[in-house]
């Protein structure tokens, strides 16, 4: 019978959660910010022209209020997701263990708490990014799968291993 490579048991946390979304928000794509701070601009020049002229002082604080306002709710709306899915979880999905088992085509993940079991090769995945903290699996744009680096026994090992497997759909954030 086949071995796997690498066997991982990670779990995600409430914490956890709360940090892939906003590294999901913020660090995934990457003119999320430029957007915002374009936006906000935008909004400043129309407010500095209102009342007749044109006021450079007025362009910057508005520029300012505008871009931290986007910001703030930005944030309100990543707290509100996270507040949301941590009320709506009835399946525990939170802290529970997940056996991660890699082979050389493919990945199978496992969750006894929840009672299930599943297979992907490499080639289905959408794509493969790494932040600080975290691999993010990517099954689709918008699903994706935390592995936490500090459950991984030999992190150099697995992630040369796992760049080799997603050639061209990694992308360190």
């Amino acid at each position: 019978m086949e071995q796997p490579i690498f066997i991982i048991n990670t779990s995600m946390s409430k914490e956890d959660y709360r940090k892939f979304l906003y590294i999901a928000t913020f660090r995934r794509n990457k003119v999320i910010i430029p957007l915002l701070l374009l936006v906000s601009l935008l909004g400043g020049i129309i407010i500095s022209l209102d009342s007749g002229g044109f006021s450079f002082t007025r362009l910057i604080i508005s520029w300012i209020l505008l871009f931290a306002l986007a910001i703030a709710l930005v944030i309100f709306k990543v707290e509100r997701k996270n507040a949301q899915r941590i009320k709506t979880d009835k399946t525990g999905t939170f802290d529970s263990i997940n056996t991660l088992k890699f082979y050389e085509d493919r990945i199978v993940m496992e969750n006894k708490e929840l009672k299930s079991k599943g297979e992907i090769k490499y080639s289905q995945f959408f794509a493969l990014m790494e932040s600080k903290d975290y691999f993010i699996f990517y099954l689709t744009a918008t699903q994706a799968s935390l592995v936490r680096k500090r459950d991984v026994d030999n992190l150099n090992a697995f992630r040369e291993f796992i760049l080799e497997k997603f050639k061209g759909r990694y992308k360190k954030i």
